[in-house]
């Protein structure tokens, strides 16, 4: 009976009743404590199913050949295996002279660890450990939260993952005794509705990041087709959508009847401020959210997604077009409120669709609708009539993206004007009750400065926890890199793990991280990291999507003598500000260059030392002495070529700006001069590439020399066209 599928039910409940009237738990004080000696013994997971003897290794392994969504026992049983043996993957590594086997049933004697699942199919993620007088039960309410207290289980032994892959790993010092908690203990995550990674492009593939993902506590990615069976094994939510109907209303789409949708359905275009549809520009203006018509088109559109290439998608983003502020004018739209009360009047039309699909069989699963929430979709404020009663019943949620926020200061700073408008803006969705559930989503890497040394460490610490004080319930950003993280790895790690816990002991936690991430050069790294999120303290005002950033004023320059001077962002203003707020920055950026070139040396003096192990690793010892060796090898050197692309992007831009103020001042004397150094910066990027990019619609990657990844190359171009141009006497 007990391996038997029985929803809803808890599957180590029946092996476990008789426990409950003999036994009491073990109290002990502290955060954890030490279960006995356990070298030269033997532990005994316990996989409650029937033959897990032999089979847990090839139950594990079995994704690919299961429907997750439907075959919950096939499922619960596959999620088992593997956290089982993820387990025992990680424990043998670190127990000294300790068998572990796998059991369908508790040993009559002898240390185990028990996993259960209550509900495979539940959105509840919480987990909790149960000691007994012989061994530990994990109970996952669902299959990613017993994964959550196998790797929570992990940490206590001293295993980190702060970055993908094994390279990421942090592995402990061997082990005499296994270390349990000392009593029953839950645990529930800050933001349950989301944590993860918004991912563009469709080749984002990486197996070691959906690890890493689920290891440190993440719920929530794209779905991608490689990747897509292994996530669907861990329990992630997977997400697809975005701003889909930009190509759906695309007004020269040719219909069935061989005409455009424009020449059938002009009315389903957004009427314009001036009255007046113009077909080249419709899509400029939000579509008519009061077309019943256009409301049945769409939501067939959406259906044919969802059964289609969307069918995977657990959660799909329905975004309106990127608009920029512009929403249909005539008198029905007017009527339904504001930006946010007509999208979300439309969402819970396409709500109502999906419902209908699903009790009608034409929809095998259920999915949820995020909605975006920002300027582009005329849905900053929040909506001033009642959320629809059908969002709600279905936890439909909205994302709330504060595009171009501030990153010198805190999100809840009110003295920062950019940062004020946003989180009023955050805090008007709260104020219908029920509000709609709301998801943060960052910008800790957008593609205006991917693969920029950036370090958002004091903001991270101090956003995500007030972000949950102010309502929202899940936090995600765009767009996680998938290689190269270099001192990355500490954002990565540090918003996973307030995402999980936003009362973390931020302080320990960095403390924990540089000492066994960087060891005897802990200081000089700390330092180094520190120069670093200094020098980039302004980076929305250099590079954010505004308009009155200094990327998007140079990308808008034709290079030839400006009419009128830069005004950067609302912090910096002007354009000589600007430049000696780049050269601060280089200033930083350089001695911090400094200082790690100086940790590289001693490294490399040590390394000299190291040289005697053997070229070939004959045992697990040596092998783990050879890869100990080279690890702060590998990391300082991450760190130090993600750096040098700071340090000429930041260079080649102030140069820029430089020469920008000094054709608009008519210094011809300082513009030659600025423009040598623009010209020796972009030579500098023109020589190295940065490694991966992807592509955006479509499928493919690409690999760009620094400078056109820094943005840069086309406004240099312009500019050396018009220098070629001969001066008037």
């Amino acid at each position: 009976m007990r391996t038997m599928f029985l929803p809803k039910i808890n599957y180590c409940l029946l092996s476990s009743l008789w426990f409950w009237s003999v036994c009491c738990l073990v109290m002990v004080g502290g955060d954890r404590t030490i279960l006995g000696e356990t070298s030269g013994l033997k532990i005994t997971i316990v996989v409650p199913f029937a033959g897990a003897e032999r089979e847990t290794p090839v139950w594990a392994q079995e994704e690919e050949s299961i429907d997750f969504r439907h075959d919950h026992q096939r499922a619960t049983r596959c999620t088992s295996a593997f956290a089982a043996m993820e387990l025992k993957h990680y424990l043998v590594q670190i127990l000294r002279r300790t068998a572990i086997i796998f059991s369908s049933k508790r040993p009559d004697s002898g240390l185990f660890i028990e996993l259960c699942i209550v509900a495979p199919d539940s959105r509840v993620e919480k987990f909790s450990f149960t000691r007994t007088a012989d061994g530990l039960i994990i109970t996952g309410q669902n299959r990613i939260s017993l994964l959550y207290g196998v790797y929570e289980l992990l940490r206590l032994q001293g295993w980190r993952w702060y970055g993908p892959g094994k390279s990421g790993e942090i592995v402990p010092e061997p082990l005499e005794q296994l270390r349990f908690p000392p009593e029953k203990k839950e645990f529930v995550p800050s933001l349950p509705l989301a944590r993860g990674f918004d991912f563009e492009g469709v080749s984002k593939e990486s197996a070691e990041l959906t690890l890493w993902m689920v290891r440190n506590r993440m719920n929530t990615g794209g779905f991608r087709p490689n990747t897509g069976a292994l996530a669907r094994k861990m329990g992630l939510s997977m997400v697809s959508g975005g701003h889909i109907f930009e190509d759906i209303l695309n007004p020269n789409r040719v219909l069935s009847s061989g005409k455009t949708l424009w020449e059938t359905h002009e009315n389903w275009y957004g009427l314009p401020a001036n009255g007046k549809r113009v077909k080249g520009r419709a899509l400029g203006t939000q579509f008519c959210m009061s077309q019943p018509e256009l409301f049945d088109f769409l939501g067939g559109e959406l259906l044919n997604h969802l059964r289609g290439e969307w069918k995977e998608a657990d959660r799909v983003y329905v975004w309106g077009f990127d608009t920029w502020g512009s929403c249909c004018t005539c008198e029905e739209c007017k009527k339904l409120g504001n930006g946010t009360d007509q999208m979300l009047f439309f969402m819970s039309a396409m709500r109502r669709c999906i419902n209908q699909a699903r009790q009608e069989g034409r929809l095998d699963h259920d999915v949820q609708i995020g909605m975006c929430c920002y300027e582009g979709t005329s849905t900053i404020q929040g909506p001033g009539k009642p959320v629809p009663s059908n969002l709600l019943e279905k936890g439909d949620y909205g994302v709330f993206y504060p595009i171009n926020r501030c990153y010198a200061h805190d999100f809840a700073d009110k003295d920062c004007v950019t940062n004020a408008f946003y989180n009023q803006a955050l805090q008007s969705y709260f104020n219908q009750k029920p509000a709609v559930p709301m998801v943060i989503g960052e910008y800790y890497n957008v593609s205006k400065w991917e693969d920029l040394p950036l370090l958002f460490t004091t903001r991270i610490r101090q956003d995500l926890p007030a972000y949950r004080k102010i309502g929202a319930s899940g936090i995600t950003y765009m767009h996680v890199p998938l290689v190269n993280w270099g001192m990355r790895t500490l954002t990565q790690s540090l918003y996973a793990q307030l995402a999980w816990d936003a009362t973390t002991d931020v302080d320990a936690f960095l403390a924990e991280y540089f000492s066994l991430w960087y060891g005897p050069y802990t200081g000089e790294m700390r330092r180094v990291y520190g120069l670093i999120e200094e020098a980039w303290l302004d980076i929305a005002e250099w590079r954010s999507w505004a308009r009155t950033s200094a990327l998007s004023q140079l990308l808008s320059w034709n290079g030839a003598k400006p009419a009128k001077p830069l005004v950067v962002g609302n912090h910096i203003k002007t354009s000589q500000t600007a430049v000696e707020h780049g050269r601060r920055s280089l200033r930083l950026m350089r001695e911090a260059q400094e200082l790690l070139d100086a940790v590289r040396t001693k490294e490399r003096t040590l390394s000299q030392v190291k040289a005697g192990i053997q070229a070939v690793a004959v045992n697990p010892a040596e092998a783990r002495a050879k890869e100990n060796a080279a690890r702060y090898e590998w990391r300082l050197g991450e760190d130090r070529r993600l750096l040098r692309y700071g340090i000429d992007t930041m260079d080649v831009m102030t140069a820029l700006v430089a020469y920008h103020d000094a054709l608009y001042s008519g210094d011809a004397d300082g513009a030659d001069k600025a423009w040598l150094a623009v010209e020796a910066a972009a030579d500098r990027l023109d020589a190295y590439y940065i490694p991966i990019s992807f592509e955006q619609p479509g499928a493919g990657l690409v690999s760009r020399d620094a400078l056109t990844r820094s943005q840069t190359r086309d406004i240099i171009r312009r500019c050396r066209v018009h220098r070629s141009v001969p001066r008037p006497e």
